[in-house]
């Protein structure tokens, strides 16, 4: 059975996986963090539905962004695309579709990219070593949390060690997604490597806290979403820096309110869950989409390799070999210089000599005496 007819459900699953990752899980998070204002001196609770507005559409804002993200900075090209030679012609941008040199130039591209590499552990896994499509998405959304962890960390580490005459006034935040952009796109080029050493393990990792804990697939995503958004509180109070510095409220109200038919409140701390956003969804939806391509149909040859169709050969049939320089002197000579010298010696006494040519009278006689022959034997 093919892996496109064995993994139609699993991927019927991951489908819906990947819009609850862009839309429901950031709803899900931001209404968890915003919603409930507790009063712990006049022990109250009060809804804040007033920010109704922007949790949904700051969600769904930052849900696209990091899709985006996810599927550009990981490479996606699904291999249709690069049989037609990449997403330039497929677009319409480019009149070269199917030429040959484009592509080449689109499978070296996907071959070499972090999608494509995900694509042949998942292939590997699934294929070789017999594991659910499901338990092998559970395993590399296990390995891509420290990834998720270290990105979030990365701007807060630069800011607090980078001097303070260096840093403008107003560009933190801008200065925060730089750093977060650079170390996204190197996570997203090592995490291939940490898969394909690591995602078995994780993989039967992922299934024993399922089936120990029985939490369902969204909640390791909100759970991770909750200890980011603590790790970075912690941080901006522990190395003191002004909320209001970093936080662009004003650009990023005007951008809600031109898109949105109502007024729209912002949280001063509303850059945080960007940032948490950025660092926690690209990678998520990004195994994702792998997993997804690499469960949708045997990838061709030319993606995972042909290294597994040679591993029999050896077995059945030895490759011969070229000689080296001088070994095939002996076929023109009739010595195998493999030989000691008392061998070659006995091989050469063994064969016999040639005939030399015979004279015109020689074979006069030889003639007569078969004539002759030939009559004793009438007789």
């Amino acid at each position: 059975m093919s892996i496109q007819r064995g993994t139609l459900f699993a991927r019927i699953w991951l489908t819906v996986i990947i819009g609850t990752q862009v839309f429901v899980a950031p709803i899900l998070a931001f209404t968890i963090t915003y919603i409930l204002d507790v009063n712990w001196k006049t022990n109250t609770i009060h809804l804040r539905l007033e920010l109704m507005p922007w949790i949904v559409s700051a969600a769904i804002m930052y849900g696209l962004i990091s899709l985006f993200l996810g599927l550009i900075i990981g490479g996606y090209m699904p291999t249709r695309v690069a049989n037609a030679g990449g997403w330039l012609p497929v677009l319409g941008l480019s009149r070269r579709l199917r030429e040959a040199d484009m592509v080449d130039r689109a499978r070296l591209q996907l071959t070499a990219s972090p999608y494509g590499r995900v694509i042949r552990v998942v292939h590997h896994e699934v294929k070789e070593k017999g594991r659910p499509l499901l338990e092998v998405h559970g395993g590399l959304q296990l390995l891509a949390a420290p990834v998720q962890i270290v990105l979030i960390m990365l701007p807060l580490l630069v800011l607090r060690f980078v001097p303070g005459h260096w840093l403008q006034e107003d560009s933190l935040l801008d200065l925060s997604l730089l750093v977060y952009l650079s170390g996204l796109v190197i996570g997203l080029r090592l995490f291939p490597f940490i898969a394909q050493k690591s995602v078995g393990i994780a993989a039967i990792a992922r299934r024993i806290l399922v089936d120990r804990t029985k939490l369902g697939w969204l909640f390791p995503v909100l759970l991770l979403w909750l200890i980011e958004r603590l790790i970075v509180g912690v941080a901006f109070q522990g190395l003191g820096l002004d909320v209001v510095r970093w936080g662009q409220l004003a650009n990023e109200q005007q951008f809600l309110e031109a898109i949105l038919p109502v007024t729209v409140e912002t949280p001063e701390s509303s850059f945080l869950d960007l940032l948490v956003a950025l660092s926690l969804l690209p990678m998520a939806i990004f195994t994702t989409m792998a997993v997804l391509g690499g469960g949708d149909q045997d990838p061709p040859q030319w993606l995972i390799g042909t290294h597994a169709k040679w591993e029999g050969d050896d077995e059945e049939e030895e490759t011969v070999a070229l000689p080296a320089p001088g070994e095939g002197i002996g076929e023109a000579t009739g010595v195998d210089v493999h030989l000691t010298d008392e061998e070659n010696e006995e091989e050469e006494e063994s064969v016999s000599e040639p005939e030399l040519p015979q004279s015109f009278e020689d074979k006069i006689v030889n003639l007569a005496e078969n004539l002759g022959t030939l009559s004793n034997d009438d007789e």
